[in-house]
């Protein structure tokens, strides 16, 4: 649950295949430690919806933390699945032999450079148990895009689960958010309350924020009404009532009153514009 705190180390994706279709990049590894990596069978990056296409935005509950800590990078991930679900599509790439190629942005020095990984579809287990997202079964199918973009995280990411896991810092040092929200969209997210709490944030600039884009919430290692040292999605704003709808990448949603957000535990919130 814990909040990532530092920029990404990404590793580079050797032979990367070209716009004509050329070879597929070097499979990556993932270590996990205490994890044993299991095939799963009858594996799908998505449900179809009714037009054959992938149905992602209906389907967040795919995105289930498991016991990495990762929390700031699945919020993140559940922010733009719910409202930019074509993102998701275009970032994740099914080649066909049972490996999977996943596009992240990142920046070095200030520099925008692309990053590519290709992973299996194995997912580690422990006991039993996901160590991370886990998959869905729909209609007889495993469908894996979350955990397979999250594997394609940790493989960017010092090629290690571990190298995706939070520090606890999140009272001190705020980038965790940004850094997951950067490398799903390339968009550098607007901190509304750089370090503070949300008094200074209103319901219209909540309300404008989430008609105009995303926004992706982080909270303190403080207890409230949220879970601490934790990130959520932003997924509705109700003007009627003025209240708000938070996805929890751990599962379930939560509606908060207006007054109930901005006295929560809440210390983070990242904006992104992604309409005109």
């Amino acid at each position: 649950m814990s909040l990532f705190n530092s920029p990404a180390t990404f590793l580079p994706a050797p032979n990367a295949p070209s716009a004509a279709g050329g070879p597929v990049p070097a499979v990556s590894s993932p270590a996990a430690k205490g994890a044993d990596f299991q095939n799963v069978p009858n594996q799908v990056l998505f449900a179809l919806d009714g037009a054959g296409k992938p149905n992602i935005s209906g389907n967040l509950t795919n995105i289930r933390q498991g016991g990495t800590g990762d929390c700031y990078f699945l919020a993140a991930l559940m922010t733009v699945a719910a409202r930019t679900p074509d993102t998701i599509a275009n970032m994740v790439h099914d080649n066909g032999n049972g490996t999977y190629t996943v596009s992240f942005h990142s920046r070095y020095d200030g520099v925008p450079d692309p990053v590519q990984v290709t992973v299996n579809g194995d997912l580690p287990y422990r006991r039993g148990k996901p160590i991370g997202n886990g998959v869905e079964n729909i209609g007889g199918k495993n469908v894996s895009w979350a955990a397979i973009i999250e594997k394609g995280w940790a493989a960017a990411n010092r090629n290690g689960y571990q190298g995706i896991e939070g520090t606890d810092l999140s009272n001190d040092q705020d980038h965790d958010v940004h850094n997951g929200l950067y490398a799903i969209t390339g968009k550098v997210g607007v901190d509304r309350n750089p370090g503070g709490p949300m008094t200074g944030v209103s319901f219209d600039q909540v309300q404008k924020d989430f008609t105009n884009g995303l926004v992706t919430l982080g909270t303190s290692n403080s207890r409230g009404k949220l879970v601490s040292n934790h990130s959520y999605a932003l997924l509705g704003v109700n003007s009627a009532d003025q209240t708000l709808v938070l996805g929890n990448p751990e599962g379930g949603q939560s509606t908060l009153t207006f007054s109930a957000f901005r006295s929560s535990n809440i210390n983070q919130y990242i904006a992104i514009p992604t309409y005109p």
